[in-house]
């Protein structure tokens, strides 16, 4: 069966959870095997928050990073993962708390898309061109055919239209006189940071934007104040001790702020657990997340 229909039969199939709690209570009022009952019960409302109510949820978390060299306010969100579980009216709502923020700059770590099968991507994306503060962006392996398909060039010819920088490879300064970086994503084999120590010219602290945080242990430590990305969902559905067995990291990242060993010395990186679902349409105590962090000198 084709993947992607069995991800609409699980998105849409959900729905049966409605009708299977309006039998168990009706049962319950028979009397009998009540403490069955109940635990279906439980575990059918503990499905309905994880599929209906909390992938909805757009938590805002403040974090305040002193000794960055740099001093400004940044929302971090990644793995949007717009196709088959999110669509344009759950992007309005993001740019809407987004811009509420009042933040100088946007980062977007990558994972735009989950299976848009055909959908525009330029329609698909324009609630991006109402954000108010500049968007610096790199794709993901969703976007970049680990698993697939490859929709680079198409992805980012839409973002561009709607005003988003897509900064892999590049060095460019923002608002504040912040540097800016980005990496391409690590499963695509387009990470790699070499062009970070290219050139003679000496710059201020830089700010790098990847997908995988995996990718920030090649970057020296003089390369970046801090490293923002994604990839983790921290989990996703967050079950103590179970998901770390998924996530999707070789070196340990889960999400917030992580000092760790690179190859250059320490690195400091921050990973946001993302406002998308894939695999399974679920989260559970682990809502949707924008990271507004304060970066003070």
């Amino acid at each position: 069966m084709d993947k992607v229909l069995i991800k609409q039969l699980l998105f849409h199939g959900s729905w049966l959870v409605f009708p299977a709690i309006a039998w168990l209570v009706w049962r319950w009022r028979g009397g009998r095997h009540r403490w069955l009952l109940a635990v279906l019960l439980l575990g059918c409302g503990v499905f309905t928050w994880a599929r209906f109510i909390e992938p909805q949820i757009i938590r805002v978390d403040t974090t305040t990073l002193t000794g960055t060299g740099i001093n400004t306010r940044i929302a971090l969100v990644s793995d949007i993962h717009m196709g088959v579980y999110k669509d344009r009216r759950f992007l309005e709502r993001l740019v809407g708390r987004i811009n509420a923020q009042q933040v100088d700059a946007v980062a977007i770590a990558g994972d735009l898309t989950y299976e848009p099968q055909g959908r525009s991507l330029q329609a698909l994306f324009a609630p991006l061109a109402d954000l108010r503060a500049p968007a610096y962006v790199v794709l993901g392996n969703h976007d970049q055919q680990q698993p697939g398909p490859d929709i680079d060039k198409p992805l980012r010819a839409a973002l561009a239209a709607h005003g988003m920088q897509v900064i892999e490879g590049r060095l460019l300064t923002g608002a504040n006189g912040v540097h800016w970086a980005g990496l391409g994503d690590r499963w695509a084999n387009r990470d790699d940071a070499r062009f970070l120590r290219q050139g003679a010219t000496p710059r201020g602290p830089t700010v790098l934007i990847t997908h995988n945080p995996d990718s920030a242990l090649q970057v020296c430590a003089g390369d970046a104040a801090l490293v923002l990305a994604g990839h983790t969902h921290g989990g996703q559905i967050r079950i103590p001790w179970l998901y770390r067995k998924v996530i999707p990291s070789a070196h340990g990242f889960d999400r917030g702020e992580q000092v760790m060993q690179g190859v250059c010395g320490p690195v400091r990186v921050f990973t946001t657990r993302g406002v998308g679902e894939i695999g399974l349409p679920l989260r559970l105590f682990n809502p949707p997340t924008i990271d507004v962090l304060e970066l003070k000198p």
